[in-house]
C-alpha cells in the first residue's frame, strides 16, 4: 500500500515528463516553423528575382521587336534615327540623348533645339548640347565597331554635373559623313546586359541605315536620270523644231510662190472688177440723164444702153471673177493653215489624227517642189483610218519624204502615195521613180547630218529626225531602193480604236 506522499511524487514525475515532452514538441514545431518561414522567404526572393529577370527579358524582347519593326519599315532616315533614340533612351533609362552628323571632326547638322529628355521628350537644350558634344570623339576616323561607355565628369560645365555615364556609337554615311547617337545616364552604373542588347540593335540599325542610304542614292540617281531624260526630251523637241524650221526655210521660196500666185490673180481680178464697177456707174449715169430728159425710160432705151455697155458679159464675168477670188483665198488659207500645223512647236502629245489630212497638208506645203516636172499619184482614200499621232510632227515626216523624192527626181518623175489596211495596221507607201540609192547610202540613210545633197541645200537631219518621230509614234519603217529605178518608203501605223 502506497503512502500519499509516494503517490504525489509519482504524479509529479509523470507531469514533469509530460511537460518535457510538450517542451520538446514545441521546440521542434518552432524549428520547423522557422525553417518553413526561411524557405518561404528564400522562395519569395527567388520569385522576385525571377520576376525581375523575366520583366527585364520581356523589356529587352519588346525593345528588340520594336527596333526590328522600325528598321524594317519604310520610314525615312530621319524618322529611323529619331525613333531609335526614343526607344533606346527609354530602354537604357537615359536622362538625355541626341544625334548629330559630323564630317572631318566637325558637326554639320547639329540641331540644338532637338534633344530627347526622360521627363520632357523632344525639347530644346542648346546649353546642354554645347557641353555634351565635347564628350564625343568626333575626330575618330571611321565608324566604331561597337557601343562605347565613357564616364562623365563635370569639367565642361554644370549642365552635365548630375550625369555619370555616356553610351554612344556611330555609323558611316555617304561622302565621308558620320552619324553619332549619344545617351547620357544619371544612374550609378550601366547594366552590362543592356549593352549586349544594344549591340544587337547596332547591327539592325546599321543594316537599316545602309538600306536607306542606298535608297537615297537610288532616288537621287533616279532624279538625275529623270532630269537627264527630260533634258534629252527637250533637246529632241528643240532638234525637231529646228529641223522643221530649216525645212520651212528651204521651202519658203516655194511656199511664197504658192501664195503669190493666187494673190496675183486675185489682184488682177479685183482690178477688172474695179473697171466693171465703172461700167455700172456709167449705166446708172446714162439712165439718170434719160429720165431727166424724158421723165421716164422705156424698155427699148434701157435695152440699148444695156447692150451698148455689154452688161451681160460684165455680169457673167464678174460672177466668175468673184468665184475665182474665193477659191484663191481658200487656197491661201489652206496653205497658211498647213504652215501653222507644220511649224507649231507642240509638246509631243499624241492624239487621234487623220493620215489623209496630214499627207494632203504636207503635199500642199511641198507643192512647189513637185508642181512642174513631177506627177503626184495620190491614191489615198479621203476617209482613212485614224492613228495616234502628233499632226505637226507627222506632217514634218511626210514633207521630208516628199521633198527628198522631188530632189531624187531631178529630171521629173512620179510620186505615188497609197495605203493598205490589214487588221489593226495601215501601211502608207510613198514611192518615187528617182535616182535611187545603193546599199552604202541606205545604211547611212538615218544617220544624223548624213546627206547626199550639196552644201547649203540640206541639213542632213531630215530623215534622222523623221525616224525619231516615227519611233516615238510606234511606227514601223521599211525602205527599199534600187539605183536608177526609185525608192519606196513603207510606214506601218497602228490603227486607233475610237
Amino acid at each position: 500500500m502506497t503512502t500519499p506522499s509516494a503517490d504525489l511524487a509519482r504524479r509529479i514525475a509523470v507531469l514533469e515528463r509530460k511537460i518535457e515532452r510538450e517542451k520538446k514538441a514545441r521546440q521542434m514545431a518552432e524549428q520547423q516553423l522557422e525553417q518553413y518561414s526561411r524557405d518561404i522567404y528564400q522562395t519569395n526572393q527567388s520569385l522576385q528575382t525571377s520576376l525581375a529577370y523575366s520583366n527585364k527579358k520581356q523589356a529587352e524582347l519588346e525593345f528588340l521587336a520594336k527596333e526590328s519593326v522600325l528598321v524594317g519599315s519604310e520610314s525615312s532616315f530621319q524618322d529611323l534615327v529619331s525613333n531609335t533614340i526614343e526607344l533606346s533612351s527609354m530602354f537604357l533609362k537615359a536622362k538625355y540623348s541626341f544625334s548629330l552628323i559630323s564630317k572631318n571632326g566637325t558637326p554639320v547638322n547639329l540641331d540644338k533645339n532637338k534633344i530627347w529628355g526622360r521627363e520632357l521628350g523632344w525639347h530644346s537644350a542648346p546649353a546642354f548640347l554645347d557641353q555634351a558634344i565635347q564628350y564625343l570623339p568626333l575626330n575618330h576616323d571611321g565608324a566604331l565597331e561597337t557601343w562605347l561607355v565613357s564616364p562623365i565628369d563635370n569639367n565642361f560645365g554644370p549642365e552635365v554635373a548630375e550625369l555619370h555615364w555616356l553610351v554612344y556609337v556611330n555609323f558611316a554615311l555617304t561622302n565621308g559623313s558620320i552619324i553619332w547617337l549619344a545617351f547620357f545616364n544619371d544612374t550609378e552604373y550601366v547594366d552590362e546586359e543592356s549593352l549586349y542588347v544594344f549591340e544587337t540593335v547596332r547591327g539592325q540599325l546599321q543594316s537599316g541605315i545602309r538600306r536607306r542610304m542606298t535608297d537615297m542614292r537610288i532616288l537621287k540617281r533616279t532624279v538625275q536620270l529623270q532630269n537627264t531624260v527630260n533634258s534629252l526630251e527637250q533637246a529632241k523637241r528643240q532638234l525637231i523644231q529646228s529641223e522643221k524650221m530649216a525645212s520651212l526655210g528651204q521651202l519658203a521660196a516655194g511656199v511664197a510662190h504658192e501664195i503669190n500666185n493666187p494673190i496675183g490673180f486675185i489682184r488682177s481680178n479685183l482690178e477688172m472688177l474695179k473697171l466693171y464697177l465703172k461700167d455700172y456707174r456709167q449705166l446708172h449715169l446714162e439712165i439718170d440723164q434719160l429720165i431727166q430728159q424724158q421723165d421716164s425710160i422705156d424698155a427699148l432705151s434701157y435695152q440699148q444702153l444695156y447692150e451698148k455697155l455689154d452688161m451681160a458679159y460684165i455680169e457673167s464675168d464678174s460672177e466668175e471673177l468673184i468665184i475665182a477670188n474665193i477659191e484663191g483665198l481658200d487656197r491661201v488659207s489652206d496653205i497658211v493653215d498647213n504652215l501653222k500645223t507644220f511649224s507649231h512647236n507642240s509638246n509631243g502629245e499624241l492624239q487621234p489624227v487623220s493620215l489623209y489630212e496630214s499627207i494632203v497638208g504636207a503635199l500642199k506645203i511641198s507643192a512647189n517642189s513637185l508642181k512642174y516636172e513631177h506627177t503626184v499619184d495620190n491614191q489615198l482614200p479621203a476617209v482613212s483610218p485614224m492613228v495616234m499621232g502628233n499632226s505637226g510632227q507627222l506632217q514634218q515626216v511626210f514633207v521630208n519624204l516628199f521633198v527628198n523624192a522631188a530632189y531624187a527626181m531631178a529630171n521629173g518623175g512620179t510620186l505615188s502615195i497609197s495605203a493598205q489596211q490589214s487588221n489593226k495596221l495601215v501601211t502608207i507607201k510613198i514611192a518615187d521613180t528617182g535616182c535611187g540609192m545603193d546599199d552604202k547610202t541606205l545604211k547611212k540613210l538615218f544617220t544624223p547630218f548624213f546627206t547626199t545633197k550639196p552644201v547649203g541645200v540640206g541639213t542632213g537631219l531630215g530623215l534622222s529626225v523623221s525616224y525619231a518621230i516615227l519611233e516615238a509614234h510606234n511606227v514601223e519603217l521599211h525602205v527599199e531602193s534600187q539605183v536608177n529605178v526609185g525608192t519606196t518608203f513603207e510606214l506601218i501605223f497602228p490603227i486607233v480604236s475610237i
